[in-house]
């Protein structure tokens, strides 16, 4: 038996994740530039040999992150992974967001410093590729940074 999808695939999937979609936000780096406040670089830890510098932190550069948004079908706790290790079962992952895969998004992702998704702060955990006959979404794991209740 042969299964034929749908010419259109791609596009109804498009169309779907367009109607019940949210914007999510990638923060990608934008600028980096040295401290202004005169530190000097270690060349040994590539940081500031000012560690205590109250403009960069000792890190010596200044990263400037820009937000870009793109819509994405999100999931939240109901999709969490179960993991069975030997002491019992644990939960894996906060919140899974799928996006559309092409080169420009696969690119954001591998380059992001951190998601906000709901207005929650968010790391990418581990992301998957999904879609018949082609690849057509990046599936997005995703864990919280902070916890409103913590």
């Amino acid at each position: 038996m042969q299964i034929t999808f749908p010419s259109n695939t791609t596009e109804t999937i498009d169309e779907i994740r367009g109607a019940i979609g949210r914007n999510v936000s990638f923060y990608v780096l934008a600028n980096t530039e040295v401290c202004p406040n005169g530190c000097t670089l270690d060349p040994v830890t590539d940081t500031s040999t000012n560690s205590f510098c109250p403009v960069c932190s000792g890190n010596y550069y200044i990263y400037t992150y820009s937000g870009v948004s793109v819509s994405g079908h999100v999931f939240w706790n109901s999709s969490d992974l179960m993991q069975w290790p030997s002491a019992g079962f644990t939960f894996d992952g906060e919140c899974r967001v799928q996006i559309k895969h092409t080169s420009t998004n696969l690119n954001m992702v591998d380059t992001c410093k951190y998601v906000v998704v709901d207005n929650k702060k968010m790391t990418i955990k581990s992301k998957a590729f999904r879609g018949v006959p082609n690849i057509n979404r990046i599936i997005l794991y995703l864990d919280q940074e902070e916890r409103d209740d913590e």
